[in-house]
């Protein structure tokens, strides 16, 4: 039997790792930390007995390899499923602007949903159709020097369109600026979501913590077939020979006995690990933060799952009952501040558009990922690697590979399915 270490317990590493071990092939899966998760895990917080995500994660119905994957794992009954698009976005004080298809008569309901969307004028909401409307005849070569910004001012998106539109949609799904980020990705996000009938545009939100939610499925899964976890080693270096990785050098112990490695890491994690070849790391990524504020409340009143803010420094609101959770994406203005100094801003923001005052919240959390998704701009869309490396029996997996979309869950997972594939298609032509 053939066997795979792969390195990096987050939704890449477990991903490739359950394809494998499927397919029969001998599976052992190193994390470095003493949790699978990677970048998308939870934790209970000693202090309020809840358990809380590090990062909230939005999935969506066109996330197909995630929704593969959890079936495989059998994680799908884990998630809660809107039947059709529905968000609430807020202006201030509370004031509902509900972006809701209202019928399931696809596309018409897309359509309606804009039209019905009050938080901007008719003229406004015309002008969004309109670029819809252009969107199926879009050529991405034509994106491929545009940011997002310069490509909806050449649609006739104007500023009120954007703050209330398209800035949500695109900082959310790109975690950066329309100024930086890439019109060209911008846009297959688009068409994957609006433009592959009702199922796609829908959202899709973990019903448990991250970590119950996939993790130990993920692992389940993995054991059943044959594979390993290990967690707690860490990799430190690896040798070669004949362009093959012979040795890996763990803070533990030294591997010899495999036939593939994959590293399913960060870029910068992976330039951590000593080698005498460079296969990757040359490479350079620029990356944005997010801020997430887990907040207690005397009395929670919310009855939506979550609400979506327009024109604020706080982009979303997530209830899960027992706490609420306040997203930040995009969040580098703010990553250096202290704890206390982020909980002022954003607690005033909150009560400007909820009314919530800091005399009704119990206590909070501030959790910050520094280095949570890279930038996806123009540049760096080029630079992003193929899952096979120079080296014979060296592949990668991670949301920065090149899989043609953002940094997201769906981008990870594609990333473990495309190298799962890759290996057991290299087999079955020996």
């Amino acid at each position: 039997m053939k066997k795979c270490i792969v390195i990096g317990g987050g939704f890449a590493g477990l991903t490739s790792a359950a394809y494998l071990s499927k397919a029969g092939i001998e599976v052992e899966l190193l994390e470095a930390s003493p949790k699978l998760g990677g970048r998308a895990y939870s934790l209970l917080d000693k202090d309020s007995g809840s358990v809380i995500d590090n990062g909230q994660h939005i999935m969506l119905g066109c996330y197909k390899d995630t929704l593969r994957f959890l079936k495989m794992i059998k994680a799908e009954s884990n998630l809660i499923y809107q039947n059709k698009l529905k968000v609430n976005f807020l202006k201030e004080n509370f004031k509902l602007m509900p972006l809701e298809a209202v019928t399931s008569l696809y596309p018409l309901n897309l359509i309606l949903a804009v039209l019905n969307y009050k938080a901007i004028s008719i003229v406004d909401r015309l002008r969004i159709l309109r670029f819809f409307s252009k969107l199926p005849f879009t050529s991405s070569k034509n994106l491929k020097n545009l940011s997002v910004y310069e490509w909806l001012e050449k649609g006739n998106q104007n500023d009120r369109i954007n703050e209330a539109f398209w800035k949500i949609l695109a900082v959310g799904a790109l975690n950066t600026n329309i100024h930086k980020a890439s019109a060209e990705i911008f846009s297959y996000i688009l068409k994957e979501i609006f433009l592959n009938g009702n199922k796609s545009a829908s959202i899709i939100l973990p019903k448990y913590g991250l970590s119950e939610t996939y993790c130990e499925a993920a692992r389940i899964f993995l054991e059943k077939n044959g594979g390993r976890i290990i967690l707690s080693e860490r990799v430190l270096e690896l040798k070669f020979k004949d362009f093959k990785v012979i040795e890996i050098i763990t803070d533990k112990r030294n591997i010899f006995e495999f036939d593939y490695l994959i590293s399913a890491i960060p870029l910068f994690a992976l330039k951590n690990i000593k080698s005498e070849i460079d296969f990757a790391t040359d490479l350079e990524l620029s990356y944005s933060s997010i801020l997430s504020i887990h907040i207690w409340l005397k009395e929670n009143n919310f009855d939506e799952l979550f609400y979506g803010l327009i024109n604020s420094k706080l982009h979303w609101i997530f209830n899960h009952n027992d706490h609420v959770t306040l997203v930040i994406s995009d969040a580098d203005k703010y990553i250096e501040k202290s704890k206390e100094e982020i909980f002022k801003i954003f607690s005033e923001e909150f009560e400007q558009y909820t009314g919530i005052k800091k005399e009704g919240i119990v206590s909070y959390k501030v959790i910050k990922e520094k280095r949570s998704t890279f930038v996806p701009a123009n540049d760096m869309l080029e630079k992003r690697p193929d899952t096979k490396t120079l080296i014979k029996n060296l592949f990668l997996a991670g949301d920065w590979i090149s899989t043609g979309l953002p940094s997201t869950i769906e981008s990870a997972v594609k990333s473990g399915r495309v190298v799962a594939d890759k290996i057991i298609e290299e087999l079955n032509s020996e």
